[in-house]
């Protein structure tokens, strides 16, 4: 298997997320997968041939970004694809100058998010974040 990793663009197959979504983590409807596309800043996906098998995406204003939707196929997980998306898409962030990358995220994933992309963590929060500010 060789992993590729792209930036969806806007004009991506709602339905293809949708079949993503049922293998990998049920419960979105086309409209649903339609909005996400619409609405997210940048999405990552990583594809096995022509098989999305995970996705990553971001919601920003340009100054502050959001990480939504760590998601790896069951039968692909375990092999860093999730740590490279999530990579990729801090550093596409941080190409457009988002100055604070958030994640929200449960304390056992906070190894995780450090791994993948420098994320800090007060231990007071559970809020992750990367300042992006330029001296």
């Amino acid at each position: 298997m060789k992993t590729t990793y792209k930036k969806l663009s806007k004009r991506f197959p709602a339905k293809k997320l949708k079949i993503f979504f049922d293998e990998s983590s049920p419960g979105k409807t086309v409209q649903q997968c339609r909005n996400i596309i619409k609405y997210s800043s940048i999405i990552i996906g990583a594809f096995d041939g022509d098989k999305l098998i995970g996705i990553v995406r971001a919601i920003d204003d340009n100054i502050y970004a959001s990480v939504m939707d760590v998601i790896v196929n069951p039968n692909y997980r375990k092999r860093g694809i999730g740590k490279k998306m999530v990579k990729m898409l801090c550093d596409e962030l941080i190409k457009k100058d988002i100055k604070i990358i958030f994640c929200n995220t449960s304390k056992k994933l906070i190894p995780f998010y450090k791994s993948a992309a420098n994320f800090k963590h007060d231990p007071e929060d559970v809020l992750l974040h990367i300042k992006n500010y330029k001296k």
